[in-house]
């Protein structure tokens, strides 16, 4: 089939940006080839320095039209999200582009105003910004789109399957079982969210080299551990589509809706922290160098902008979508000083401080080798206890293909404590593996990417998707909301915006009433009938001598674990 360009017109928040981003998740998950041309983007790079004059605009308008006619002359989709407020030249790209469809976003400035995270509509109401569209400038509706979509009454998933059925009608796109109905349709692995693994670690050692030449000449930052984490994870496409570090626009809609500026789901803060000095000298040269704590230059970074959390929630009420008691938010108002955004370039993809992991593009290998395009993932933080090995056996029952993740803290643990560590508790789940069927199990090391709350609970589904999965178990503790907690921030996006299926579970424990592995929503009784432990309770009666309950853990569990101590102490 030929290329052809979509093109979404409407006011600024009537929803261009989110239809297009899932529309090309849609698209992407039927084997098109998607670019997403977005406003903002083509502002700061194509169109850097117009402004907003009549002539401005249309330029800016002209130069989006002309790179997606080149892409539709590839045979590749294009979808346009600028706001294109003149008919002519709107009509003018129609012209020259041959498959064009135009997708008009309506919405009612109340509408518009009310759910305006940055209140700019507000403002430009009261008299405060000049030359706003729609409100003192004018926007001129299209009189014949392909598509008309009412965003103030109509659902994100309602507005999609118009624009997908528009396509499906005019031979754009092959018919099928839309990925809307949910993920895990088709006879392949789940898409990466955002169609693609973006991989951010330099492939070619003459690029790597030259990267690193000119890293000596720039301003450096070094990295605190959480950005290194980070980092390591952009390098490897785990954080797809992520390029690089927040922005200030992306982290504010992050903050407000969970979302990337684009639209794209994203529920967490990927952030690159700096000092006021540092900051400054980055923003000045355009890019900065980013070293480790031992002062190796781990890759550079193109900055788009610096800004301060708190400069850009002041004068505002920032709640987002999880209410007052978002741990997240309040974390990431406390990072700083400054923040840095901008796209990296890696040069490497394993970094001391996060040790050996499993990359995507590894586990999806095995996947694909192994035949299977169902596969649950369970991100394990502890030894596997009987409450891992329940979830662990209802996801096996679920896909039939089950994929463990041991994660590893890279802040430590208690030094006063004989700890297993990474390699030690990946052979333990190596260990309960063999007590399921053969190869159904695919047991592989990961980073805990440390977060906290129900946001985590999005991330770790959407890192399991990354990964190849098509289901991901998500447990919080009680301290974080409980499986409750996670179904709530899962229901701020529609149906088949994410592209795993998340299983929310309360975390298990013995139940002496059921005798058997049970949760709260399952088992009566109170805590009483309850068997349980953490992991530094049953690594702590390991080290004195006892043998923890075998209701809490496995007896051959229980012996590996005192081996390992015994190793440890003759070595």
């Amino acid at each position: 089939m030929g290329g052809f360009v979509v093109w979404f017109t409407g006011l600024s928040g009537a929803g261009k940006s989110t239809l297009g981003a899932m529309l090309a998740a849609e698209l992407r998950a039927r084997g098109v080839h998607v670019e997403v041309l977005d406003g903002d983007e083509v502002r700061t790079h194509l169109s850097k320095g117009l402004g907003f004059s009549r002539e401005d605009r249309d330029t800016n308008v002209r130069r989006i039209g002309f790179v997606a006619k080149l892409v539709a002359r590839s045979g590749a989709c294009a979808i346009t999200g600028a706001i294109s407020p003149f008919r002519a030249i709107r009509d003018e790209q129609r012209a020259q582009i041959e498959r064009f469809v135009e997708v008009y976003c309506s919405a009612s400035i109340d509408a518009l105003a009310a759910r305006d995270p940055k209140g700019l509509y507000r403002k430009a109401l009261a008299g405060e910004i000049k030359g706003f569209t729609g409100v003192d400038d004018p926007y001129e509706p299209p009189l014949a789109p392909e598509v008309t979509l009412s965003t103030d009454h109509e659902s994100k998933e309602e507005s999609l399957a118009k624009i997908v059925g528009k396509l499906e009608e005019l031979g754009f796109v092959p018919r099928r079982a839309s990925a809307i109905l949910g993920p895990g349709t088709a006879l392949s692995l789940v898409a990466p969210h955002g169609g693609e693994l973006v991989i951010r670690a330099v492939q070619a050692q003459e690029r790597r080299e030259a990267l690193a030449e000119r890293a000596r000449s720039l301003p450096t930052i070094t990295l605190d551990r959480e950005a290194e984490v980070d980092l390591a994870r952009l390098a490897d496409g785990s954080l797809s589509p992520l390029k690089g570090f927040l922005g200030s626009k992306d982290w504010l809609r992050v903050a407000d809706e969970m979302r990337l500026e684009q639209g794209l789901p994203w529920p967490t803060f990927v952030t690159l922290a700096a000092s006021e000095e540092a900051a400054r000298a980055a923003q000045a040269r355009g890019e900065a160098a980013l070293c480790t704590a031992a002062g190796e230059v781990v890759a550079i970074v193109e900055v788009s902008d610096v800004y301060r959390p708190e400069d850009l929630v002041r004068g505002r009420k920032l709640l987002g979508p999880l209410g007052k008691d978002d741990p997240e938010i309040t974390r990431q108002l406390r990072r700083g000083p400054f923040l840095v955004g901008g796209e990296v370039q890696v040069l490497r993809e394993g970094f001391p401080a996060t040790g050996a992991t499993d990359p995507p593009r590894r586990t999806r290998q095995l996947f694909q080798h192994e035949g299977e395009t169902k596969v649950t993932a369970l991100r394990v933080r502890s030894i596997p206890r009987r409450a891992e090995e329940h979830l662990a056996r209802l996801a096996l029952d679920l896909t039939g293909a089950l994929w463990i993740q041991v994660l590893t803290n890279v802040e430590g643990g208690d030094a006063s404590r004989v700890d297993p560590g990474a390699r030690g508790r990946r052979s333990l789940y190596e260990v309960l593996a063999s007590s399921f069927p053969p190869r159904r199990v695919l047991v592989s090391d990961g980073i805990e990417v440390r977060r906290s709350g129900a946001r985590r609970a999005v991330l770790d589904a959407i890192l399991s998707q990354n990964h190849g999965a098509s289901h991901a178990v998500v447990t919080l503790s009680a301290e974080e909301g409980g499986a409750s907690g996670a179904e709530r921030a899962f229901r701020v996006y529609a149906p088949g915006e994410l592209g795993v299926t998340p299983l929310c579970i309360e975390e298990p424990f013995y139940s002496t009433t059921l005798n058997a592995m049970a949760t709260e929503r399952s088992a009566p009784g109170d805590t009483s009938t309850r068997i349980t432990a953490t992991e530094a309770e049953i690594l702590d009666r390991i080290q004195r001598g006892e043998a923890p309950p075998p209701e809490v853990v496995r007896p051959e569990i229980t012996r590996e674990i005192r081996s390992m101590y015994e190793r440890a102490k003759g070595g």
